[in-house]
């Protein structure tokens, strides 16, 4: 398994996806150390010009303003660069993110949950992307008050070695508080998760909520609020942590600054005219100071993100072979497929106890209808996962004409399927196929037409027309969808339950006779008993057993 990025510290995660920028980067960086420097400069000529001949003033104040115009560049350049970098970055790690989904098996998919992913996707993305709108002025800012500082020590070294001191405990006293700023970010982050999901139940429940007053009360109060309350809740303590040490460092150069102006007598044996030079560089590197230190809670935000996005990476299992349309006929021309001794087992929450799948010893043949039946939670939707190969089974084999699916074409074995669960999802374009094709778009209308939905939608440029549909409608596009892909066997997961009693007579009894007709074999799990007798096979599922 590729685990190489996922399983990286954060850091380490991030210089990964900057490794085709870097050169974008280290510009950028470079130009604002220029910029930081070149400030540093225009402060050193300040210095030099209160105690300059009036004769050296129009060559200080042309270096002057040529180190001005020259910071003005590099800030500019260095502040687009770094917009670029933020946007591109945060491009690339959703990108990176969604293929390490697409890729993931579909059990780790289901555990990790749609709301998590949105969670990091959109907000920790997006935390991440504001690190590169805050560097420029972390480079710039760090730039100058290292200038400083070191211009300071040039001019005294025990002035230097005051303000170095008040760096370090400023510094020490940060760090008590910034472990636990941490942890409230990260509890701020898994409230998030929690409220994206009720975000989610917010628009899949609206009907639901309308229509009960007290419901929707309680569920804007303590379910919704107490989320959206807590989210803020640690937010607030965290950067209201960040506030208080930024506030201790700044006090402590307050206190620096008293102790040069107001004790030099005692402390420094220095001329008033140092002195004043001495002022200035400190409260030039003030706010610079204090502009880097309010970047802090930005950098430890993005550093929570990481972690969290480096989690959701790291619980994906990318699949070494990433399915791709089946090569050299491999098991395209299977006439059967065998499941042999095939077990699965999964944690039942409402009975607090796991429930087992099998063994389940099945053959299907191409040409065939068969149909699976059972009652609710007795595996049928299970056994249909693994049997199309999304779930990988505990113990068993599944063969295709004695050709065994293993790890590394089990990605090429699902390809030979077609199938429309229950909780199906329709794209908005029928996404894989060649749009631009006349002779598709033909085809799908024609489908449409048969399937009687041609008065309410059609296919142009491989673009349904609506999908504002009836869930019976929208799986009757999916029925299309599904013809067009013309794969060997096909999978139907209680297709019929949202269909009219007049189109469901359509489904079984020309619909799948014509599948197997052309040669396909078919699957379809159906409640549907009086249409039994159409079925070459009927299967019957009790708590994870096949029966007769």
């Amino acid at each position: 398994m590729n685990n190489t990025i996922s399983k990286r510290p954060p850091t380490r995660l991030l210089l990964s996806l900057l490794q085709r920028s870097r050169c974008v980067l280290a510009i950028a960086t470079v130009t604002c150390i220029f910029n930081g420097v070149s400030s540093v400069l225009l402060i050193t000529l300040i210095n030099r010009a209160l105690i300059a001949p009036s004769d050296e003033h129009t060559r200080l104040g042309w270096s002057f303003s040529v180190i001005a115009v020259l910071a003005l560049i590099c800030r500019v350049l260095g502040g687009v660069m770094f917009s670029k970098l933020s946007q591109g970055t945060m491009a690339k790690m959703r990108e990176h993110i969604s293929a390490r989904v697409a890729h993931a098996p579909l059990r780790q998919i289901e555990m990790l949950g749609a709301a998590r992913a949105q969670s990091i996707v959109t907000e920790d993305a997006t935390n991440v992307s504001l690190l590169f709108f805050a560097l420029p002025n972390i480079v710039i800012q760090g730039s100058i008050v290292l200038g400083c500082l070191s211009y300071l020590a040039w001019l005294s070294w025990p002035v230097f070695f005051m303000a170095i001191a008040a760096v370090i405990i400023g510094s020490i006293g940060y760090s008590f508080g910034g472990h636990q700023a941490l942890a409230s970010l990260r509890a701020a982050g898994k409230a998030q998760d929690r409220l994206f999901s009720h975000f989610n139940a917010l628009f899949a429940g609206a009907k639901e909520l309308k229509l009960h007053h007290s419901r929707t009360k309680i569920f804007l109060t303590d379910t919704l609020g107490s989320e959206i309350e807590a989210v803020r809740h640690h937010r607030t303590r965290a950067f209201g942590v960040f506030a208080f040490g930024i506030g201790w460092i700044l006090f402590l150069f307050y206190v620096f600054l008293g102790l040069v102006v107001f004790s030099p007598s005692e402390i420094l044996d220095q001329e008033p005219t140092a002195l004043a030079g001495y002022v200035i560089v400190f409260l030039f590197m003030l706010m610079p100071l204090d502009s880097l230190l309010n970047n802090i809670p930005t950098l430890n935000t993005a550093r929570v993100s990481l972690s969290r996005i480096e989690q959701v990476l790291f619980e994906l299992d990318e699949q070494a072979h990433i399915g791709s349309p089946i090569v050299d006929g491999y098991f395209a021309e299977g006439r059967s497929l065998h499941l042999t001794a095939l077990t699965h087992s999964y944690y039942r929450e409402k009975e607090d106890a796991f429930f087992q799948l099998g063994p389940i010893n099945l053959t299907i043949h191409r040409g065939e209808i068969t149909f699976l039946i059972g009652g609710n939670g007795s595996g049928k939707t299970t056994l249909a996962k693994l049997l199309v190969g999304l779930y990988k089974p505990e113990s068993g084999a599944i063969t295709v004409d004695n050709k065994v699916v293993i790890d590394c074409n089990r990605a090429d074995y699902r390809q030979l399927f077609s199938v429309i669960f229950s909780d199906f999802h329709l794209f908005e374009t029928l996404v894989g196929f060649d749009v631009s094709d006349p002779m598709l778009n033909a085809r799908a209308n024609d489908l449409i037409s048969k399937l009687h939905l041609d008065h309410k939608v059609h296919i142009e440029n491989g673009h349904f027309s609506t999908r504002d549909l009836s869930q019976g409608q929208r799986k009757r596009l999916a029925l299309v969808v599904a013809y067009l892909e013309d794969r060997p066997f096909y999978l139907f997961d209680e297709w019929a339950a949202d269909q009219d009693p007049q189109f469901k007579a359509v489904f079984y009894q020309e619909l799948l006779p014509e599948l197997a007709a052309r040669g396909k074999a078919v699957l379809a799990i159906t409640h549907d008993d009086r249409f039994f007798h159409l079925a070459d096979r009927c299967l019957k599922l009790e708590n994870g057993q096949l029966v007769k």
